[in-house]
């Protein structure tokens, strides 16, 4: 549970970097993010880290600092002016990271960026692959998560039956590093002309396959809400531009490029489920403020999935052939 620990009691440990007099806008009514203007005009955002995260707070902060060394842009924490990472308790951590740059893109406008997109993702994979130190993190097993009871609607529930041996059996085995954890379009940061500014949000750096991240992005790109003002664009036409990226930087493995279908499958399947249990009290966790559409238009691309599986296998074999 969260205290009810304000930012503004916080920001005087970043005091040398922002000044006396700050603004704060709240970045919404349900994610812990500020944006923070400092007396300088620099922008910056302050985030409670709470206790959902992955690793420890150390650990986060170290691999943020290697994968920027490495070139890859992404939000370092700001030391405090106690020489601190943090500000508040170790278990409902306040950090303070610069704000990244970018800009709004219409999905019409994102659709021939994904190869850009892929291959920054694919050098983000490089980095943390060579970070040198252990990292006390979780384990993402999705082909587990595929063999647990799921609360899915009936005919999703049904489909997915026919595929479920397939997909555990093609996400079994594949070699793990860290990798980011969470990586939803919304996490990938672009600026015009069509360049990929950043990636937020690392609060899970699990270890898992590459196919993760991989296939999580690509579950969001099969959905319909992003694409409503873009009808003319189809569910797997940002898929192919975006392998082809990644494989031109980082070659994908026959195993991956066999698991990269399942994976997209699970992210949706997955979420259904996730999404359904938070939505029935059967599950405890932060409701969004779209829950129901959200989960709704998960099932869609669920549903779509399951009944064009062989369109979305070939679409991804001929993307890095």
């Amino acid at each position: 549970m969260l205290t009810e620990i304000s930012p503004e009691s916080v920001l005087g440990d970043w005091k040398t970097i922002i000044g006396e007099s700050v603004g704060i806008d709240v970045d919404s009514a349900w994610r812990d993010l500020w944006f923070i203007t400092a007396e300088d005009g620099s922008r910056y955002v302050l985030k409670r880290l709470g206790p959902w995260r992955n690793l420890p707070v150390a650990d986060e902060a170290r691999i943020l600092q290697h994968v920027a060394r490495r070139g890859v842009a992404v939000a370092e924490f700001l030391p405090t002016d106690r020489a601190t990472l943090y500000a508040g308790p170790v278990e409902e951590s306040f950090v303070l990271m610069p704000m990244l740059a970018s800009d709004s893109f219409t999905a019409a406008e994102i659709v021939p960026l994904e190869g850009t997109i892929g291959a920054a993702l694919a050098e983000l994979h490089l980095a943390l692959a060579s970070y040198p130190w252990p990292a006390d993190t979780a384990v993402e097993r999705l082909h587990a998560s595929l063999a647990e009871d799921l609360t899915l609607p009936p005919d999703v529930a049904e489909a997915f039956a026919r595929h479920r041996d397939g997909m555990i059996a093609a996400l079994t085995g594949l070699s793990t590093q860290l990798v980011h954890g969470d990586l939803t379009p919304e996490n990938v940061l672009l600026c015009r002309p069509g360049v990929v500014s950043g990636f937020i949000d690392f609060d899970h750096l699990p270890m898992a396959p590459r196919v993760w991240d991989i296939a999580r992005y690509l579950s969001r790109r099969v959905r319909l809400r992003w694409r409503l003002a873009s009808p003319e664009i189809g569910p797997l036409d940002a898929l192919p531009g975006f392998l082809a990226g990644y494989h031109q930087v980082s070659s994908l493995r026959a195993e991956e490029i066999r698991a990269i279908p399942a994976g997209i499958a699970a992210g949706n399947v997955i979420e259904v489920s996730y999404h359904q249990r938070i939505l029935d009290g059967t599950l405890t966790r932060r409701r969004l403020p779209d829950h129901e559409a959200v989960l709704a238009d998960t099932v869609e691309a669920a549903r779509w999935h399951l009944a064009n599986w062989d369109a979305v296998e070939t679409s991804v074999r001929s993307s890095v052939t």
